[in-house]
């Protein structure tokens, strides 16, 4: 037998003695009513945090039926009977239980008189009573609702029905499709009607309960059980009406398509295309007549503009027309099943028709060649509406250094000496103009007659090189001759140098746009604007007598 320490066994049973010491003052703590209600108050505060009402609510009741056991000895208690009665009554009303939550309130009252319970019973009361007028409101709003939305989808049953018996035909007259129309224009205006009534329900109901809202009332989980289940049958419906609608557009869809491969659509098809082509040549005419005016002012270059838009409107619609027409006339389902009279008619308008576009198509090459040369800007590169030195960069980078990678074919807008190329003297008279010592440049037709260097004014400088140019006019490029030709007599001579020192010595009074800036007027030669635009040809011909003969 081994023999025990007699100082180690004291420590243990000293130690022994602590742990039951400890778990007794643990358990009279538990069963202290003190300790207690703060443990359960704390939880309860925790789930008031968490919003869960309907716990807050359960747990309250049995910690103040369990607080009252223990209030007459206990007095300090009295303080956790009162916060559980007003964390009670809050959360029956979050929940929509506000005659439950007048009813604790006067039971917090018969435990302990207060004024203030007075007016919080009176409140949740007064929101029992807002709330049953609230969920009246809701509930009819929701019958009203439903009700015409079955209206709404027997309407569009019917057009759906419409649709269906239309499909079995073989064939869709103009008669039919017109009848067809007309019938489901009807039953659309009175769906149209009932879903005015129904925004107007809809907007009625938010305008009435608005107040309810603005009170924060909120409704029962029965209640709302109730009104969850009537929204579910509108939605429903509205997924129903929806999914008909749609096949009835598909349907329709197919009818009209239908049609217009029948003969009375393609006969439709073609007269629409006639009188379209029609429009088209009477809005080019308009153009050309604009095109032969020498020069375009600015307003006719806008007229321009303006019709170029409306005219490219009606081309894609022609296109559109074209190729529907080239589809029945390559469908063999649908060019054969025509009579041999009607395929005849159809070649005849057909091949009119394809006539008229090739002349329109060439008339518009000409007309947008037209625009193209009228909207030209010289010297503005990068067509920022603007000459700068970011022109100058874009010149030497796309047509002078030899070795660049951005090479560009020939451009219009950087050949402002007019010789067919853009080259170093190019570069120099671009840089005159972002300098500021040169206002147009050679290729320019609104140059002054005179002006050789372009600096917007006749000077002595002119004089010398209009002598010069009659001297060697081989040294010039040919656009200075239209200059150099003061008088407008289609050549250059001695009488052109008298009429520039005139000028000079005895300005004339500025005329039309050049009033009031000492420029003389310039010829009447060309249809650029002062940004250095030149037309050239205008190629109109006999384009005017071919459109007129197109049909």
């Amino acid at each position: 037998m081994t023999n025990r320490n007699p100082r180690s066994l004291l420590w243990v049973s000293a130690l022994l003695v602590l742990l039951a010491c400890a778990a007794a003052s643990a358990e009279v703590a538990m069963f202290d009513p003190m300790f207690r209600a703060k443990l359960w108050a704390d939880r309860i505060a925790e789930l008031v945090k968490e919003n869960k009402h309907a716990q807050v609510e359960a747990e309250t009741q049995k910690f103040i039926v369990w607080l009252k056991q223990y209030e007459a000895k206990y007095p300090k208690l009295e303080s956790y009977i009162a916060t559980a009665y007003g964390q009670r009554s809050t959360a029956e009303a979050k929940q929509g239980k506000y005659l439950e939550a007048a009813n604790t309130v006067r039971e917090s009252h018969a435990w302990k008189p207060n004024p203030a319970n007075v007016d919080l019973a009176m409140k949740y009361t007064m929101h029992h009573m807002a709330q049953s007028e609230y969920y009246a409101k809701t509930i009819e709003f929701h019958n009203k609702r439903i009700e015409l939305k079955r209206q709404i989808l027997a309407l569009v049953n019917e057009k759906d029905a419409l649709i269906q018996a239309a499909l079995k035909s073989k064939d869709i007259t103009k008669d039919q499709l017109e009848k067809l129309q007309a019938q489901l224009k009807a039953l659309s205006e009175k769906v149209a009607a009932l879903r005015k009534e129904q925004k107007d329900l809809n907007d009625n109901y938010l305008k009435e309960t608005e107040k309810y809202r603005k009170d924060e009332i909120v409704f029962t989980a029965a209640q709302n059980l109730q009104i969850r289940v009537k929204a579910a049958t509108a939605e429903k419906l509205r997924d129903t009406i929806a999914k008909v609608e749609e096949r009835v557009a598909q349907g329709l869809l197919t009818i009209t398509e239908k049609y217009k491969w029948s003969w009375d659509g393609l006969e439709e098809l073609l007269g629409k295309m006639k009188d379209l082509q029609v429009k088209i040549m009477d809005l080019q005419k308009q153009m050309l007549a604009l095109m032969e005016k020498k020069p375009l002012s600015d307003a006719d270059k806008k007229k321009l503009l303006e019709l170029k838009a409306q005219l490219d409107k009606l081309l894609a619609e022609q296109d559109k027309l074209m190729a529907d027409l080239e589809k029945a006339f390559m469908d063999t389902k649908t060019f054969f099943k025509l009579s041999p009279e009607q395929q005849a008619k159809y070649l005849e308008m057909f091949k009119t028709i394809r006539e008229a576009a090739k002349v329109i198509g060439e008339t518009t090459k000409k007309i947008d060649a037209f625009l193209k040369e009228m909207m030209v800007k010289y010297g503005d590169l990068n067509g920022d509406g603007k000459i700068d030195r970011l022109d100058l960069a874009e010149m030497l980078r796309k047509y002078l250094v030899p070795w660049t990678p951005f090479r560009k074919p020939y451009d219009k807008a950087a050949d402002l000496d007019g010789d067919g190329k853009v080259t170093w003297a190019d570069y120099n008279l671009l840089k005159e103009a972002v300098l500021g010592d040169r206002k147009t440049f050679p290729v320019d037709p609104e140059n002054l007659p005179g002006d050789m260097d372009g600096n917007g004014k006749i000077d002595h400088e002119d004089v010398y090189q209009v002598a010069k140019y009659i001297t060697d006019p081989k040294s010039f490029l040919e656009c200075y001759k239209k200059i150099a030709d003061v008088n407008g007599d289609g050549k250059v001579d001695l009488k052109d140098l008298t009429d520039l020192i005139g000028k000079i010595t005895t300005p004339t009074a500025p005329t039309g746009d050049a009033a009031g800036s000492g420029k003389a007027a310039p010829p009447a030669t060309g249809t650029g604007d002062a940004t250095g635009v030149t037309t050239g040809e205008t190629g109109t011909g006999d384009a005017a007598d071919t459109l007129d003969s197109a049909y």
